[in-house]
């Protein structure tokens, strides 16, 4: 299901448009979304920074070295950022709800990752849901899937 987004974003970048949507640009937006859910219990673990890549470069098509440097990036500018809904704005304005329906599940197996739910990682999916438009139960189904892809992959 992860890769609907992948495709989507190969169609998208195949598509000829009058306006052109920066599928780059939209990477770099989920991997700083990525990373502040990463840091929502204070620190960026090991796992959390795998998980990170490790879907930039399978999931949106992501050159190994550009996932590096987004990630770096997005760590850089998680450190002044004080709101996140431009980040979210961005996401829907360019993706319908089946991809903001995978961007949630991604973002769940990164606040997964470490195998604990902090309260803080619990109040952000709650408030990434609803800015992402996202309603409570597919939030819920993406977290229930993101928990069986992190089993699968223990």
């Amino acid at each position: 299901m992860l890769t609907q987004i992948s495709n989507w974003m190969k169609d998208l970048a195949n598509r000829d448009s009058v306006i052109p949507k920066d599928t780059k640009s939209l990477a770099e937006t989920i991997a700083e979304l990525l990373v502040e859910a990463a840091m929502a219990d204070g620190e960026i673990g090991e796992s959390e920074h795998l998980y990170i890549h490790h879907m930039l470069v399978s999931q949106l098509d992501v050159l190994d070295d550009e996932a590096d440097r987004m990630l770096t990036a997005a760590k850089a500018s998680s450190k002044d950022r004080i709101e996140i809904y431009s980040l979210t704005r961005s996401i829907r304005g360019e993706t319908d709800s089946t991809d903001r329906s995978i961007i949630i599940e991604m973002i769940w197996m990164v606040v997964l990752a470490d195998g604990h739910l902090d309260v803080h990682e619990s109040q952000l999916m709650r408030r990434l849901a609803g800015l992402l438009y996202v309603d409570d139960v597919e939030s819920g189904l993406a977290a229930q899937r993101a928990r069986a892809r992190l089993a699968l992959a223990e």
